[in-house]
């Protein structure tokens, strides 16, 4: 019995197939030991406006951004680059990039949307390998598992969605093939932005009782650091908070808050959040 050399496309024997799977598990055994820390997969979540994109693009250390880290930002919903022009004066080390293609009705390309997505997340890859220094934020997943529901229409111009349990299937294998390329496949920080949704109880008359993350619960449990990001309002004054609801590598740190962000009657005020900046959350 022989098997195909992936990388010659020449047979190989079984023997042979063997030491090339001890080697690369070798491989990844030392790469994983020479890191200096796990690498970071942190959920940021919360209401519309209260500074979950800033806190995505305020990741890396100064020293990393004089060192040539490069931020890049997977912006499904239009979040990141206001705030990048605003509040980083068009860093060229933050690369920014809308993925979603529309047609010339103005209704949104899936396929060609998912090709510009995977080409990107594919370039930071890329730059991984070679050696280069990348942080990688999915800004809109609930945009994105939004888009993924064109698959279950009749066509672009449908408001019913089919429920036929075979499409639900498709719906979550494109939702999580996107997904998986960023949460296994990049070797590097990875942070995801998500809105939050209304949770319900009672069939007949069903009553909010809570909001949670907007994204599906495999993407919830590939997750090491949440962070769930609040406003509070007192009179003039704004506070912007980033609660840590959870964290693998530092469970003493569950429930610490940090106020990131205060506007006083104008006056705005940024405190980096450091322990997500060096990855110690």
């Amino acid at each position: 019995m022989s098997w195909s050399n992936v990388k010659t496309g020449e047979a190989v024997s079984k023997e042979s197939s063997l030491e090339i799977a001890k080697n690369e598990v070798k491989n990844r055994i030392k790469k994983l030991q020479e890191r200096h820390r796990a690498n970071l997969c942190t959920l940021i979540y919360g209401e519309a406006k209260t500074g979950k994109s800033g806190i995505a693009l305020d990741t890396r250390t100064k020293e990393e951004i004089e060192n040539g880290t490069i931020l890049m930002v997977l912006d499904f919903d239009n979040g990141s680059e206001p705030t990048w022009r605003a509040n980083w004066d068009s860093d060229p080390t933050i690369e920014v990039l809308n993925p979603i293609v529309r047609d010339e009705d103005g209704y949104p390309d899936l396929s060609k949307t998912i090709e510009l997505a995977e080409a990107f997340v594919a370039i930071a890859k890329d730059r991984i390998n070679e050696g280069q220094h990348v942080k990688f934020v999915f800004d809109g997943v609930d945009r994105w598992l939004r888009l993924c529901f064109l698959v279950m229409t009749e066509d672009k111009r449908s408001t019913q969605a089919k429920f036929l349990p075979i499409l639900w299937g498709n719906r979550n294998k494109v939702y999580e093939d996107l997904m998986e390329k960023i949460t296994d496949g990049l070797d590097c920080d990875r942070f995801f932005i998500t809105h939050v949704k209304d949770v319900y109880e009672g069939v007949n008359n069903p009553t909010p009782t809570g909001k949670i993350p907007n994204l599906r619960s495999t993407t919830m449990d590939k997750m090491n650091e949440v962070l769930e990001i609040t406003r509070k309002d007192i009179g003039k004054k704004s506070v912007y908070t980033a609660r840590v609801q959870d964290s693998k590598r530092q469970p003493t740190m569950v429930n610490k808050e940090f106020s990131f962000l205060t506007i006083d009657n104008g006056k705005v005020d940024w405190v980096s959040i450091t322990e997500l900046q060096e990855g110690i959350l």
